[in-house]
C-alpha cells in the first residue's frame, strides 16, 4: 500500500514549516514526532532518516516504508495534522505493536 501524493507533507518547505513550529512535539521511543494541523482534512506523513544513523540505504528505505504503510492503515483514524517523523539511531521497526502504539498517540491529538 503505496502513500499518496495527498498524505504526504510536502518536502523541504513543508518539513521546515512544521519542524520550526509544532504544534505538538514528543518521544515515542526512538521516533520523534512533529505536528502542525492543516487545513487539508486529512493526515499527512513526512519521515526523515539520517544517513548518518543508517549507512545502508536498504535500512533507511525498509524503515520508512514500514513507518508509511502503518501510517496508511491507520489515516482514516488520524486527525488532520502534517506529522513529521523523526527516526532515531537504534530504530529496527521489528515491533509493529510499537508502530500501533505512535499512531494510536497521534491519534489522540486535538486539533484546534
Amino acid at each position: 500500500m503505496a502513500l499518496s501524493n495527498k498524505h504526504t507533507v510536502p518536502s523541504s518547505s513543508g518539513f521546515r514549516h512544521i519542524l520550526s513550529s509544532p504544534d505538538y512535539k514528543f518521544n515515542k521511543g526512538n521516533f520523534l514526532i512533529f505536528a502542525r494541523q492543516n487545513n487539508e482534512n486529512i493526515a499527512r506523513l513526512g519521515v526523515s532518516v539520517r544517513k548518518r544513523d543508517y549507512r545502508l540505504a536498504t535500512h533507511r528505505n525498509i524503515i520508512k516504508r514500514r513507518l508509511k504503510n502503518s501510517f496508511m492503515k491507520q489515516a482514516s483514524k488520524l486527525p488532520s495534522f502534517d506529522i513529521v517523523v523523526l527516526v532515531k539511531p537504534g530504530e529496527q521497526v521489528r515491533d509493529r505493536g510499537s508502530l500501533e502504539v505512535l499512531w494510536r498517540d497521534v491519534e489522540g491529538l486535538k486539533s484546534g
